[in-house]
């Protein structure tokens, strides 16, 4: 792909810190970089040039957040349709990025995609989900956005938990310091994977291979990221790349490779990085991966990565519980339903009671009250008690 013509929009607090990041990042220079917020201090707070910057709601929320209303989230994105398709005019690629559980990336992620739907933009989702420490309702706002908002809709959507944090960092890590974190190392993985679909000139993951895997699927990703140089680790830069991939934060340990279901592998390098040393560093995180697991292997190279080489690892893990309850759940439903109509139908063949079984009710103490009389007929005695009527229940009709 040409220059610019990749474009990464950040959604929400999260998603324009990440942006942020990246804007500082001379390798991500080839980008196409936008922010979306309805918090004008959010935005205000990244170096990213005006136009490429848009405070969502601004005459409705006047600079304010959403304060975690997904509604209100959705509604201010969804007043910036036409500025949004205006931001996105020349994008090949989309990529999307932010954290979800609050109200602006949540509400209007889904907007977002409409927007590359409708323009028939190819869209990659890459989202955070909450701390399990903020409760459990931004933890739901965050799982529905995915499973009602995305999945199914959106070519691909890696969903990665925060909570991996906790195998790597302190208990006495600062909470701002542990959200930093998550942040960087998301923005290393969207530089990774943007930059072997930019260059892709060595081995290229194509954007099918995403599709194919993640589409529709529920899941949750790690993603490790190892950075090597010859200045700093010389000829051993491939162990050391992949050393630090194995202890990222985000990663888990190393024991995610092993039980992912797929994994996503990349690796950046200068012009000197040649095919066999790709091969001796794709091998060598090979040896912990399972053989039965898919796997996508992107490699490219550029100037700008000359002598240093970034590892990037995303694992996959599918959620086919999730999607078995899901099934069980929809068998069950289907199940009592066709139970409760046989039931139905069961007592309406079985019945041998055809009339209906009224009987009086009386009139307590108006019963020696006055008579309502017509035509020698006691109004207050029903109508088929007085004329000596059978009421059918109309089920000798239905059978």
């Amino acid at each position: 792909m040409e220059s610019k013509k990749i474009t990464v929009l950040g959604v929400g607090g999260s998603g324009c810190r990440i942006v942020g990041m990246l804007n500082e990042n001379p390798l991500a220079a080839q980008l196409k970089l936008l922010a979306v917020d309805s918090d004008s201090n959010s935005l205000q707070s990244i170096n990213l040039p005006d136009s490429s910057r848009l405070l969502a709601g601004e005459r409705w929320r006047n600079g304010r957040g959403c304060g975690g209303n997904v509604l209100d989230g959705q509604r201010v994105i969804a007043h910036e349709r036409g500025k949004i398709e205006k931001l996105l005019e020349g994008t090949e690629f989309l990529l999307v990025v932010g954290g979800l559980g609050r109200g602006t990336a949540s509400g209007g992620m889904p907007v977002v995609l409409s927007v590359a739907r409708r323009l028939e933009i190819p869209t990659l989702f890459v989202v955070t989900l909450p701390f399990t420490l903020e409760g459990h309702s931004r933890r739901k706002i965050a799982e529905d956005t995915v499973k009602n908002g995305l999945l199914g809709i959106a070519d691909a959507v890696i969903c990665l938990p925060n909570d991996l944090l906790f195998s790597v960092l302190e208990s006495t890590t600062p909470l701002s310091s542990a959200f930093k974190l998550a942040d960087q190392e998301l923005s290393r993985t969207v530089l990774a994977l943007t930059m072997v679909l930019l260059h892709g000139n060595l081995l290229a993951a194509d954007f099918g291979n995403f599709i194919t895997l993640l589409k529709k699927k529920k899941s949750f990703c790690s993603i490790g990221i190892g950075i090597a140089s010859d200045e700093i680790d010389g000829e051993n830069r491939s162990e050391a790349a992949l050393e630090r991939l194995l202890c990222s934060p985000l990663l888990g340990g190393v024991d995610k490779l092993d039980d992912a279901d797929a994994v996503i592998v990349t690796l950046l390098g200068g012009p000197e990085l040649s095919l066999g040393q790709t091969k001796q560093i794709l091998e060598l995180v090979g040896r912990y991966i399972k053989p039965d697991s898919q796997l996508i292997i992107g490699a490219a190279t550029g100037e700008e990565w000359t002598g240093k080489i970034m590892l990037s690892a995303v694992t996959v893990k599918f959620d086919f519980e999730g999607e078995a309850i899901e099934i069980l759940r929809g068998e069950n439903e289907q199940t009592t339903h066709r139970v409760r109509m046989h039931s139905a139908t069961a007592t309406a063949e079985e019945a041998d009671q055809l009339t209906l079984p009224l009987e009086p009710i009386s009139k307590g103490i108006m019963e020696r009250g006055p008579q309502v009389k017509w035509k020698n007929e006691d109004l207050d005695v029903p109508t088929y008690m007085r004329q000596n009527l059978t009421i059918d229940n109309g089920k000798r009709g239905a059978q």
